[in-house]
């Protein structure tokens, strides 16, 4: 019997792995839009301009992956801190002489 916070899985469910539970439901939701997707379309296009691309934004929400913030300062702050002062003053020259010629 696992203890508590342990699981009998830890390395949890592959990535890209659906989740079971959700698949009936999913398949009924494709067959009533594959079903309907006529009278839908109708629907949609029957719509003011604003509330059309408020739908559009929507299902592009389904298709598209959803893009996920990255922080870089991490890294850059790293490399500087790993560098001594004659190295930083170097770089700072560099980006000014830099900036002068453009």
């Amino acid at each position: 019997m696992p203890k508590k916070g342990q699981t009998n899985n830890p390395a949890g469910r592959p990535k890209g792995i659906s989740n079971k539970a959700n698949r009936p439901l999913k398949e009924n939701v494709t067959a009533f839009l594959e079903k309907n997707w006529v009278k839908i379309e109708r629907d949609i296009n029957k719509l003011d301009p604003y509330a059309r691309v408020q739908i559009y934004e929507k299902l592009l929400s389904f298709v598209l992956p959803r893009l996920k913030s990255v922080d870089g300062n991490i890294s850059v702050t790293q490399k500087l801190d790993g560098l001594t002062d004659s190295q930083l003053n170097n770089l700072i020259d560099s980006i000014l002489n830099e900036k002068q010629n453009v």
